[in-house]
């Protein structure tokens, strides 16, 4: 990996997410160059690297600013590796930054790259921006698929009434690359007008979470998939957009119109749709959901599959047989043909009964205020601080107690995104005396599993703090990490290492606190979380076909249980890939 310009190395990182190994350069007129995921540094950058790290006790993770030292580089001087440190698979993170350091696309530069492929479209969603909004007869987010008709996609018809908004699944590749790229430029048009116009050239780290709010949320945080939204959602500062007043959001009058999108690169090369809109006059109808007996006694399906929305919830007709909601007023609700939209604007501090979630207090919280709100049998609260959501939106909290220190939380939806942490407090019983090993954990229903949170306790309270809504739960954890399958590798670079597996039940590897030794000499334990495996790195190390390995590793989770093991490692039958 080169230099692109001339500079001085201003930064270097090391650490297990994110960047991973990453190279900072300040360049003559004050600009920025990042080079991430990294291999390695080259020598002299991976002598200081080392040395900064043997030195605070051989640790894994360092973050410094060194540009005091006046480590100059020429443009074209390799100053790394390229590998698969931190996040993602093996590849280079570039990034050009200004100098108050807000990144920009780098083809505004005189770089340039093979491109002669257009854009690729998948596919549209339609969300309804209103709990009188019906898609194809249901208050609910759809989608559907495109079909590719020489570098035209054809979306067909969707049937539709009230205030719509509709997103694109696409992506950008260019030319002998896997890589797949946002799109520069997305332009939507409704019978000749233009609606929505955004390119991406630049923005600050200060607005990277309102990513959240430029793609159609709740199918990112479901399936993954980055459906582009075509219009400017509440609360979205981001710079990518002509701000005229054309927003994109669609309130249509009755009858067929023809809808237009189109994708560019910064190359030019672009890619259209074409999709009919079939809007109906269709009228608002108000009705009550049908009111069963023994809704306690039925089972519920998983909270978060109702259709949740920032100021309304949509049940399915089976779902309605499950949930009370504690108002009359008729007004609240709308049929749909897929069950019942409430309202919830003009309903702060609903009562609602979900089977699954428990008794649960539903409040509004507004972005430029502190938001409290309490669960509904009073055995605790959640503070939301200012600007915690992007929009004003309704959130609901219940708590549920088996014993004192088997407790259950729900701050729901999760399908909200947020801006930063928040806390909850869940009332303390006197007689959970011993909170050793105990802490809050959120739960991953994508990977089965639970994710510790940060936790701290108090004589009246046990407080979690989250950085977005979602199922809670106190655990305890007594389980030490398990260690297993040692074995040598030598990277593409010459250098050797030890890898260990580790897996923790719970908490996770405390990986700060992780040592490892090699016939007695100690070395870097790096950990690489995406493999669940520990790295024995010493520059120094490298291994001789006659004589056995140590590996010795003592390794901590966040709880603090220790596990420390032995194994030996018999070089004298390694094959010849090991060997080489």
């Amino acid at each position: 990996m080169f230099a692109t310009r001339d500079g001085i190395v201003d930064r270097i990182a090391i650490g297990p997410r994110g960047y991973g190994k990453v190279i900072y350069l300040k360049h003559d007129d004050g600009s920025y160059s990042v080079y991430a995921h990294l291999l390695a540094f080259n020598d002299h950058l991976q002598q200081l690297a080392d040395s900064i790290r043997f030195s605070k006790d051989y640790a894994f993770e360092i973050d410094r600013k060194i540009a005091d030292r006046n480590i100059r580089v020429k443009q074209g001087e390799v100053i790394g590796y390229s590998g698969a440190s931190g996040i993602g698979p093996p590849h280079l993170h570039f990034e050009l930054r200004t100098p108050s350091e807000k990144p920009y696309n780098p083809l505004l530069t005189n770089l340039r790259v093979r491109d002669t492929i257009p854009p690729q479209i998948k596919g549209i969603s339609v969300e309804p921006l209103s709990a009188a909004s019906s898609i194809e007869g249901e208050n609910a987010i759809f989608t559907k698929r495109a079909w590719h008709n020489n570098n035209h996609y054809e979306l067909g018809t969707v049937r539709a009434s009230g205030k719509i908004g509709l997103g694109v699944n696409v992506f950008d590749q260019s030319n002998k690359v896997h890589n797949a790229y946002a799109v520069y430029e997305l332009q939507l048009t409704v019978d000749g007008q233009d609606l929505f116009k955004s390119q991406i050239d630049s923005f600050s780290y200060e607005e990277t979470h309102q990513m959240f709010i430029d793609r159609v949320y709740p199918i990112l945080e479901n399936s993954n998939q980055g459906y582009q939204r075509l219009f400017i959602a509440d609360g979205n500062s981001l710079p990518f957009y002509r701000r005229d007043g054309r927003n994109g959001k669609l309130d249509l009058p009755a009858g067929t119109h023809d809808v237009r999108i189109r994708a560019t690169d910064y190359f030019g090369n672009s890619s259209t749709a074409h999709l009919t809109l079939n809007i109906t006059d269709q009228p608002i109808t108000h009705e009550l959901p049908p009111q069963t007996e023994d809704k306690q006694n039925k089972i519920a399906g998983n909270v978060e599959d109702l259709h949740w929305f920032p100021n309304w919830i949509t049940f399915t007709d089976s779902q309605t047989q499950h949930i009370t909601v504690a108002t009359t007023d008729t007004n609240s609700f709308f049929k749909h043909s897929n069950g019942y939209a409430l309202n919830l604007e003009n309903l702060d501090n609903l009562f609602m009964e979900i089977p699954s979630a428990g008794p649960m207090q539903l409040r509004r919280i507004i972005p430029t205020k502190r938001g409290y709100l309490p669960s509904a049998n009073g055995q605790g609260f959640a503070v939301f601080p200012e600007h915690t959501f992007y929009d004003s939106l309704s959130v609901g909290m219940s708590v549920q107690k088996s014993r004192s220190d088997s407790i259950r939380v729900h701050i729901l939806p999760e399908v909200f995104p947020t801006n930063k942490q928040f806390s909850f407090y869940i009332s303390r019983d006197s007689s959970l005396t011993d909170i050793q090993k105990l802490a809050w954990y959120k739960r991953d229903e994508k990977d089965r599993e639970w994710d510790l949170i940060p936790t701290s306790f108090t004589k009246e309270y046990l407080i979690g703090h989250p950085e977005t809504l979602g199922t809670f739960a106190i655990l305890r954890d007594t389980v030490a990490p398990e260690l297993s399958r040692p074995r040598l590798q030598q990277r593409p670079d010459g250098q050797w290492l030890v890898m260990v597996d580790v897996n923790d039940n719970l908490s996770g590897l405390d990986y700060p606190r992780t040592k490892m030794w090699v016939n007695n000499k100690r070395g870097i334990a790096e950990f690489e979380p995406e493999d669940d495996r520990i790295v024995y790195y010493h520059p120094d190390f490298e291994p001789s076909s006659t004589s056995p390995l140590a590996v010795t590793v003592e390794a901590f989770d966040y709880m603090g249980n220790r596990q420390s093991r032995t194994f030996y490692l018999d070089l004298s039958s390694r094959n010849d890939t090991a060997k080489k």
